[in-house]
């Protein structure tokens, strides 16, 4: 009995580790925040996932008909499929679902979205020869700052870990991937690109292949699936412009509107001069507003000019003005819960593109 009050003792220790992990030690600063500014001109939102792999992958299962109940589900607006090697979703391609490729390069993997925008896929991923980026960051090119796989890669021992953990309670949150996205090294990820590509915009990359199918009706039960995957990582649009088609779609990416929001994190952000509305992607004047909206709590927004953080807040709304030139972006994350400065399951929600701050 001693024995096995032990064991049961080190289970729970294991598990209280991993489901509140990780821990970061944090100190808010809440200097010049300013009321939060609502814009005056009425702005457009959308969802937009990409990278994602059908039953013409040679490695994936999904159908057409899987991605539009998905998109149903979680009121996604558009959705780019990039197939290893080919287009052949071209044939089910629709206003709202496009058919890409996926490719490999003498560079490294490249995405094409539509067709036409290239994206630098992987190139967080170091480990294999095919996907290395080992070619030049072209002006024009996005990069795709989150993958999911490339997650798995950077943290193979935690990750088995983390799955170890979400067996042993499964019983009780019935979720396997419970927590997922503290496995994202946001902040490495963050330096890289600032270190090497920092004049290409961002985007975020789902990388979902379905690997398993039960079909005994319509839809039926794949794993992973597009359902769940399609809350992981979204591409949040937020323009001025009413999109329709592909092409309006991909301009949007292409000026760097988007906010990669993961787990239905989404949140409002906006830049004001006097009453002009900028929007992620632009050029903006010194003194612009910054100004910040989210509904959820426990999260922790980080405002950093040049990747060097300016603010750290909890607060919900808020308005930071941007005297310095530079180029400005926000990272959000959720706790669990804190001790004093000390935050418990600290995992990130969210990265915005930058806005440049000019004379």
């Amino acid at each position: 009995m001693e024995l096995l009050g032990t064991v049961l003792f080190l289970i729970v220790i294991y598990v209280l580790f991993w489901e509140f992990y990780p821990y970061k030690f944090l100190r808010l600063n809440n200097k010049n925040l300013n009321p939060y500014i609502e814009p005056k001109q009425s702005l457009n939102k959308y969802k937009v996932i990409t990278h994602i792999h059908t039953q013409f992958s040679f490695d994936s299962l999904g159908k057409p008909s899987d991605i539009k109940k998905a998109m149903e589900e979680n009121n996604i607006d558009f959705v780019f499929v990039t197939d290893h090697n080919n287009d052949n979703y071209k044939y089910f391609e629709d206003d709202k679902v496009f058919a890409g490729m996926e490719i490999n390069t003498d560079d490294g993997r490249l995405l094409k979205l539509g067709n036409k925008t290239p994206v630098i896929s992987h190139p967080n991923n170091f480990e294999f020869e095919h996907y290395r980026w080992k070619g030049e960051f072209k002006e024009g090119y996005l990069y795709e700052l989150i993958d999911i796989k490339d997650m798995v890669v950077w943290n193979k021992l935690k990750t088995g870990l983390k799955l170890l953990k979400n067996i042993i309670i499964f019983p009780f949150t019935l979720d396997i991937i419970r927590k997922w996205n503290a496995l994202i090294p946001l902040e490495k990820w963050v330096d890289l690109y600032f270190n090497r590509a920092s004049h290409l915009k961002i985007i975020g990359g789902l990388d979902l292949h379905v690997k398993l199918v039960y079909q005994e009706h319509t839809h039926g039960v794949l794993i992973p699936s597009y359902r769940s995957g399609f809350k992981w990582l979204v591409n949040y649009l937020i323009t001025d412009k009413v999109l329709k088609t592909k092409e309006e779609v991909l301009n949007e990416l292409e000026k760097g509107r988007s906010f990669l929001v993961l787990n239905g994190k989404f949140g409002d952000v906006y830049i004001i001069k006097d009453e002009k509305t900028y929007l992620l992607g632009d050029k903006v004047p010194k003194v612009s507003n910054f100004s910040v909206s989210f509904s959820d709590s426990k999260l922790v927004k980080i405002l950093k000019k040049d990747n060097k953080p300016v603010l750290k807040t909890e607060k919900s709304e808020f308005s930071y003005t941007l005297e310095e030139k530079g180029k400005y972006h926000l990272e959000v994350y959720e706790y669990d819960f804190k001790i004093f400065n000390l935050y418990f399951g600290f995992r990130p929600v969210g990265i915005t593109n930058w806005v440049e701050v000019y004379e």
